[in-house]
């Protein structure tokens, strides 16, 4: 598994803040932070991201259009540790989504990004608890604005609170 470079408090902080009328909706919310420019993701329901937290957690990693696209076998970026320290962008479709996860997560990748086929959020469906990275998904469109080897952070949560450990990885909490 690839291990996630956690944002510092200072480096969080710099960030743009969440939209305001997406705050009620933070429990199911995340976003990738591209630079100065964000992008609002759904959770799914599996991954690091579903465990409880106080304030906000981030990861970042450099961003890999994964080939396969749909993650549907273990060959291109899925093969060995091609993956490994990025955030995997992976297309809906071919398999179920904890299988393109788990296939990311052995890659090595510190986080999952599955686009959607249009240009709606979606849920990202689904039971694994061996998943140990964070999973999220994406509109079609705001996928087609992310380009391959840039830093991309994602983000969930709110408020800079605590720094905590949850399963033996280090988890910064803002």
């Amino acid at each position: 598994v690839g291990s996630p470079q956690f944002l510092s408090m200072r480096e969080l902080e710099s960030l743009p803040p969440w939209p305001e009328e997406l705050v009620p909706a933070l429990g199911s919310m995340a976003r990738i932070v591209v630079g100065n420019r964000q992008i609002i993701c759904a959770r799914a329901q599996f991954g690091l991201q579903c465990e409880s937290v106080s304030g906000s957690v981030a990861v970042r990693g450099i961003l890999v259009r994964c080939e396969p696209w749909l993650g549907d076998s273990n060959e291109g970026c899925f093969a060995g540790e091609g993956l490994r320290g990025k955030v995997a962008l992976i297309g809906r479709g071919g398999c179920r989504f904890t299988d393109k996860a788990e296939r990311a997560q052995k890659a090595g990748a510190v986080a999952v990004v599955i686009v959607n086929n249009a240009d709606v959020l979606f849920n990202v469906l689904g039971q694994a608890t061996n998943i140990r990275v964070p999973v999220v998904s994406v509109t079609k469109s705001d996928a087609n604005t992310l380009e391959d080897g840039v830093v991309a952070s994602i983000i969930w949560g709110l408020h800079p609170t605590s720094v905590r450990r949850m399963s033996g990885v280090a988890h910064q909490g803002y």
